[in-house]
């Protein structure tokens, strides 16, 4: 008599992994480019919300907030006090109130709430961080008021971010017509390869 085996052969089961492995190698950097490209969407969306809060700033009391000297978000940050935050929301992070010396209460002298930051903004550490949770991000304002941000009238050198820097082909000489600017490295960047999510492009 004659028995059917319903097992798989080892050929079959090899030739089974080789062709999944096959797809997963497909599929895997597809989804990891998505990914990638999610985030960066969501990134420009919270520069451009940033962007609106500071023009809104602007606008009440007809010039830019100066930021931190270092020309970065988290300049100069500490776990009470964060200059970027505490101006646009008008409070500190704790929701306790600015004082009356704090550079931020000395600018938002109407205590002006021009952004509401959530909790998903920043790092466990107290840092604002974009989507990737890169907390190095550059901002830089058009402290002349003529429309543009340029080297020299506005600036007097661009801040690093991971460690790189925009060249001219991203920021030229003759600057960057906006009134305030925000840029990140991007998450594949290196030294060798460098590459930003801007908020301008």
């Amino acid at each position: 008599m004659k028995r059917n085996s319903s097992a798989f052969t080892l050929l079959e089961l090899l030739a089974v992994i080789a062709i999944v492995g096959i797809l997963a190698a497909l599929i895997f950097p597809s989804v990891g480019a998505a990914r990638r490209s999610a985030g960066k969407a969501k990134t420009k969306v919270l520069f451009s919300q940033w962007t609106a809060a500071t023009e809104a700033f602007r606008s009440e009391y007809g010039y830019y907030p100066s930021f931190d000297t270092s020309g970065l978000v988290n300049g100069g940050a500490t776990p009470t006090d964060h200059l970027f935050h505490d101006l646009l929301a008008a409070k500190h992070r704790d929701g306790s109130a600015l004082a009356g010396s704090e550079s931020a209460a000395i600018q938002n002298r109407k205590r002006i709430p021009f952004h509401s930051f959530a909790d998903t903004d920043f790092t466990p550490s107290g840092l604002l961080c974009d989507a990737f949770e890169n907390t190095e991000i550059a901002v830089l304002v058009d402290r002349d008021l003529d429309g543009v941000i340029r080297q020299g009238a506005d600036y007097t050198a661009l801040p690093a971010v991971g460690g790189i820097t925009p060249g001219t082909e991203l920021i030229p000489a003759q600057g960057v017509r906006a009134g305030i600017i925000f840029y990140a490295p991007a998450p594949e960047a290196t030294a060798s390869a460098p590459g930003f999510i801007l908020s301008w492009k």
